[in-house]
C-alpha cells in the first residue's frame, strides 16, 4: 500500500461504485447544435500540414469510453511514425476534452472542470520501445477508460451531456519505429511541423445515479494460486517491493522481481515477459473497496490492431533467460505510473498470476536462431 502526500496530477480513474453512464446516441444533430459545438473546436483537418501523417480520433461508449486513434490507409507517406500522446494522459490533462450540458432551452452550456496542472515536457528519454507508440498506414490504437474523476464530479443525475474532443497539436513525433529511438531522446523538432489531431468527435450521454450497480464493475478473474501450477512445468514466482509511504518530493520506486525456482530439470529457460506486465495491477482504495485503475500504460485498457512481427527471442527485450535460482528485476517511478492521486489516497500493486504464452528450455546459446511471431506492441496478445 502507498499513502500519498499531496495532489499534483490528475488522470482518469475507474467509474465510482455509485455512478453510471447511460448512453443515448444521437444519429442526426441539428445544424444549430453543430454550430455551437464547432465554436469550441481548436484544430480541424484543414490545419494539418501535408507532410505529416493523417490521423483522427473516434469516441464511443461501451459502456466505458472507448477512444480509437487511427491513421488513414491512404496516407501521403507510407513510413511508420512514432509519437508520445494518449487521450487519457494528454487529452484530459490539457482540457482538450470538454463537457457541454444540454439545457432546457435546447442550448449547450459548457461545464467548468477544474484544471489539471502538469509541467510541460520539452523532451522524452526513450529507454524501451514500449515508451513510444507507433502507427503505420491503416493502423489503429484503442484505449478504454472511464471519465476522469474531476469530470465525473461535475455531472448531475438526469442531465444530458456532450463530451467533445476539441483537437490538439502533438509535438513529440517522428518517422521510424520505436526500436530506432531506444536510449535516445524524442524532442519537438523546430524544423518539423506539429502533428494535428483534428477536433470534432463527440458522444452524447445521460448521467444517472443508481444504488448498487454491481453489473458495471469490470469482471475480474480470480488470481492464480501455487496450486494452479501445471505439474512438470518450470516454477516461476513474482515478488513486489516498494516503500509504504511516499511523498511528491524525490523519486520513489516500486520493483518487480521474477524468480526461476527450477523444474524437472536444472536447465535454464527462456520465456516471453508479456504476461508479467499484463497482469500487474494498480488499485485505489475508494469507499472501502479496491478499485482497479487502468490506462494506456496499464496495458489492460489498450488494444492495438497491427499485423504480427517476427523477432529473435535472444535479441528481443521482451524475452528473459534465467537459470535456476536467478531472478530478473525491473523498477519504475510510482508517481509516474499512477494518476489522479489525491491527498491521503491509498494505493496498492498486485500481481494476479498468469500463464506464460511462450517458453522453452535452453539459454542464449541454444536459442540464438529461434524466431517467433508476436504482436508489434508490448500490450498485444
Amino acid at each position: 500500500m502507498y499513502s500519498l502526500g499531496e495532489m499534483v496530477l490528475q488522470r482518469s480513474s475507474f467509474i465510482h461504485p455509485d455512478s453510471f453512464l447511460l448512453v443515448h446516441f444521437t444519429i442526426g444533430e441539428s445544424l444549430k447544435m453543430d454550430q455551437q459545438i464547432g465554436s469550441y473546436i481548436k484544430f480541424s483537418s484543414k490545419d494539418r500540414h501535408p507532410k505529416t501523417p493523417f490521423i483522427q480520433l473516434e469516441i464511443e461508449l461501451c459502456p466505458l469510453l472507448q477512444y480509437t486513434l487511427s491513421r488513414s490507409t491512404h496516407d501521403d507517406d507510407p513510413r511508420p511514425f512514432v509519437f508520445i500522446w494518449s487521450p487519457l494522459n494528454d487529452g484530459y490533462s490539457k482540457d482538450e476534452f470538454i463537457l457541454l450540458r444540454h439545457t432546457s432551452e435546447g442550448k449547450l452550456e459548457r461545464v467548468h472542470v477544474p484544471d489539471a496542472t502538469l509541467d510541460p515536457l520539452d523532451m522524452v528519454h526513450v529507454e524501451y520501445p514500449s515508451d513510444l507508440q507507433e502507427l503505420e498506414p491503416g493502423g489503429s490504437i484503442t484505449y478504454c477508460h472511464s471519465l476522469p474523476r474531476r469530470y465525473r464530479e461535475q455531472l448531475e443525475p438526469g442531465e444530458t451531456y456532450e463530451l467533445v474532443w476539441t483537437g490538439t497539436k502533438i509535438p513529440f513525433w517522428d518517422w521510424g519505429v520505436p526500436s530506432d529511438y531506444v536510449e535516445s531522446r524524442l524532442t519537438a523538432s523546430p524544423t518539423q511541423p506539429d502533428l494535428i489531431l483534428p477536433g470534432g468527435p463527440r458522444v452524447t450521454f445521460t448521467y444517472e445515479q443508481i444504488e448498487s450497480p454491481a453489473f458495471i464493475r469490470r469482471q475480474s478473474t480470480p488470481p492464480l494460486l501455487p496450486s494452479d501450477r501445471v505439474q512438470g512445468a518450470p516454477i516461476l514466482s513474482v515478488e513486489l517491493s516498494g516503500p509504504k509511504i511516499i511523498t511528491p518530493e524525490g523519486k520513489h520506486y516500486a520493483s518487480l522481481h521474477v524468480r526461476y525456482h527450477g523444474g524437472p530439470t536444472d536447465q535454464p529457460i527462456i520465456f516471453r515477459n508479456h504476461v508479467i506486465w499484463e497482469l500487474l495491477r494498480s488499485y485505489r482504495l475508494e469507499s472501502g473497496l479496491w478499485e482497479l485503475q487502468e490506462g494506456p500504460c496499464g496495458c489492460a485498457g489498450l488494444f492495438l490492431d497491427d499485423p504480427n512481427i517476427t523477432v529473435n527471442v535472444v535479441e528481443d527485450e521482451g524475452f528473459i533467460t534465467l537459470k535456476p535460482g536467478e531472478y530478473w528485476s525491473r523498477s519504475w517511478i510510482i508517481l509516474e505510473d499512477i494518476y489522479g492521486w489525491e491527498v491521503g489516497d491509498i494505493w496498492r500493486y498486485r500481481f494476479k498470476g498468469g500463464t506464460v504464452d511462450w517458453w522453452d528450455y535452453g539459454g542464449v546459446d541454444e536459442h540464438v536462431d529461434t524466431n517467433v511471431q508476436i504482436p508489434p506492441h508490448p500490450w498485444g496478445r
